[in-house]
Formats: C-alpha cells, sequence, structure tokens
C-alpha cells in the first residue's frame, strides 16, 4: 500500500552520499590545487635564489663598480622565507625532499657567501677558482630542489585521478539520484491516482479497472465472482455529531479492519463518501454472504469499543454471464438497498 515510500527512503540516502562525495571533492580540489599553487611557488623563487646567485658571483668576481649588497640581502631573504614557511609544512604543502634539498642550497650558499665575501676584501687567483667551483655546487643543488618540487608537483598531479573517480562517482550518484526522484514521484502519483487519501484502500477509478478485468476473468475459465457492497449506516449523523474528522477516523478505521478481514485475493475498495465495495474471486454467493456478515460483526463490535458505534448494511451479488460491470454493481447496490430497508445492520443477498 505503501510501496511509493521505498524510493523516497533511498532518495534520501543517495542525496547523503551525493552531498558527501560533494564536501570530499570540493576539499580534495581545495588542498591540491594550493599544494600546487605553493609548488609553483616554490619552483619560481628556487630560480630566483639560482639566478640571483649567478648574478652576484659574476658581480664580485668581475669587480663590478655595482653593489651585490641588495642580491645578497634577496638571496638571504629568500632563505629565511623558505625556512620559516616551509619548516612547519613540509609534510604537506611542502615535500620532504624538497626541503631538505632547500637547506642543502642554503648551506652551499653560505660557504659560496664566505668566499664571496673574503674575496671582495682580498682577490686573488685561487679564492676565484674555489667560487666559481662552490657556485656549480650552488647551481646544482639549486636544479635538484626545482626538480624535486617538479617530481612532487607531477605525483600531485598524478593523483588528480581520484578526483577523476570520485566525480564519475559523484555522476553516477546524481544520476542514481535523478532516476529515484523520477521513480519516487511516479510512484506516488501512481498511488495517490489508484488510491483513497483518507482510507489508503483502493479508490473508484481502480475498482472499475479491477472489476472488468475480473469479469473478463471470470467469464473465460467459467470461474465465480461475487461482489460485496456496503456504507455505514446513518454516516451523516455521526459526522454532525463528532465532526467531519471523527467520521474520517471511522473511516480509516473501518478500512482496516475490513481490509484485514477478507482474504488475500480479496480486494476491498472506497468507491464513494461512505460506501465501500469488497471484489471476492473465485467465490459463490453464500461465501460472500458468509465473508459480509463476518465484516458486519467486526465493524460492530470493534466500533462500540472505540466509542463512536456504528453499523454497516451490506448487498451481496454473484455474478452472471452475460452481465455488464454496471449491471453488476447495481445488482449489489439493490441488495444493499434491500438491508437498510430491512432495518439496517444486515447482509442481504440479490434475488
Amino acid at each position: 500500500m505503501f510501496e511509493y515510500k521505498r524510493p523516497s527512503t533511498y532518495l534520501i540516502g543517495l542525496s547523503l552520499v551525493l552531498l558527501c562525495l560533494g564536501f570530499v571533492m570540493a576539499y580534495y580540489v581545495h588542498t591540491t590545487v594550493s599544494n600546487l599553487k605553493y609548488d609553483a611557488k616554490i619552483i619560481n623563487e628556487t630560480g630566483v635564489i639560482r639566478g640571483s646567485i649567478q648574478r652576484v658571483t659574476k658581480l664580485i668576481i668581475s669587480r663590478s663598480p655595482e653593489s651585490p649588497d641588495a642580491i645578497l640581502n634577496d638571496i638571504g631573504g629568500l632563505f629565511d622565507h623558505f625556512i620559516s614557511e616551509c619548516g612547519g609544512n613540509r609534510h604537506g604543502e611542502v615535500h620532504d625532499v624538497v626541503y631538505q634539498g632547500i637547506v642543502q642550497l642554503q648551506e652551499k650558499w653560505y660557504s659560496l657567501e664566505i668566499l664571496l665575501t673574503e674575496f671582495r676584501d682580498t682577490p686573488s687567483r685561487q679564492l676565484e677558482l674555489k667560487i666559481v667551483a662552490e657556485s656549480e655546487l650552488c647551481w646544482s643543488a639549486a636544479d635538484s630542489v626545482v626538480f624535486a618540487a617538479q617530481s612532487a608537483t607531477e605525483w600531485k598531479v598524478g593523483r588528480f585521478n581520484h578526483f577523476y573517480r570520485i566525480l564519475i562517482l559523484n555522476a553516477v550518484t546524481a544520476i542514481l539520484v535523478i532516476l529515484n526522484v523520477v521513480l519516487y514521484v511516479r510512484k506516488k502519483l501512481e498511488f495517490e491516482s489508484s488510491h483513497d487519501s483518507v482510507t489508503n484502500l483502493l479508490n473508484r477509478r481502480s475498482y472499475d479497472s479491477t472489476i472488468k478485468s475480473e469479469i473478463a476473468r471470470s467469464t473465460r475459465y467459467h470461474s465465480k465472482l461475487s461482489l460485496i457492497l456496503f456504507d455505514v449506516d446513518n454516516f451523516k449523523r455521526i459526522n454532525d455529531t463528532f465532526g467531519h474528522g471523527a467520521g474520517d477516523r471511522v473511516l480509516a478505521e473501518l478500512a482496516q479492519e475490513v481490509s484485514s478481514t477478507v482474504r488475500a485475493t480479496d480486494e476491498v475498495f472506497r468507491v464513494g463518501g461512505d460506501e465501500f465495495a469488497v471484489v471476492c474471486p473465485e467465490t459463490e454467493v453464500t461465501g460472500a454472504f458468509q465473508l459480509a456478515d463476518k465484516i458486519r460483526k467486526i465493524i460492530q463490535q470493534r466500533s462500540a469499543a472505540s466509542g463512536i458505534a456504528c453499523t454497516v448494511s451490506l448487498g451481496v451479488t454473484e455474478y452472471q454471464p452475460g452481465v455488464s460491470p454496471k449491471e453488476f454493481y447495481r445488482r449489489a447496490d439493490q441488495a444493499q438497498y434491500l438491508a437498510k430497508n430491512s432495518g439496517r445492520n444486515r447482509a442481504e443477498i440479490w434475488g
């Protein structure tokens, strides 16, 4: 009866999965892009250090009148920035190999800086050769840092494969959400178009479709088919006395009692305001009459216990070959009319 609710459960679960995947993907993209941005900064600044070392070395060796102090300060500042900023993050944004390479480059630069300072005070051919050799070591160490940063960047870029996997999983989940929305809406619309909103029983539209198919099956296989039609006695008085809300509760409780009383093969319908029908396949009129009287007694007993006493009058008829669905219904209605005129709270058989 509530089949359309199952897709809503799936929909809530898939929506939560989709939301979690969205957060994971957003976090993953943010951290990866930040890391790549920092790696690019390392590569650029390492290149600046390498070029500055080369330039300041040439200025001092060539005894240029241009002062190298500004370049020396820039190199020192870049190293201080690297060490202070990378030291606490070398396991996050900065790969450990890159960090160690920067530390080694700084050590080689200190050695070269000492030689350059000494050469500025007392230049000599021997110092010049040492400076050239030490500068080569600095350039090589700078290249190693750049290469390590590039390798770390390539490794992080390779991790984007995980991003694509998450993206694909996200897309699949989104498709499943859409499919479940469609399924949920379709099931809900199907349920609401075929069921009564107060009692959750099948409605008159469903009855018309069912009785046609059951008559066709009865005609084809020469099987018995019976119909029980009943309504609540003096239902208007219940509404007037207790209110329409109480009247709806009476109908809902009545529907529940009847649904639990009939066989699994029987189908119960709300075909009017307080009028109900029970279609009984493979049932002759005597069996349908027994079921109708059982329904009558159960409703009388349970309603008395619930505080709002109500009874029902029932009409029973068996299908005869050649009878139209409209006539079949009319005969049950005539039997029900007879039950009401005979004192209510009873069942009658047509004819």
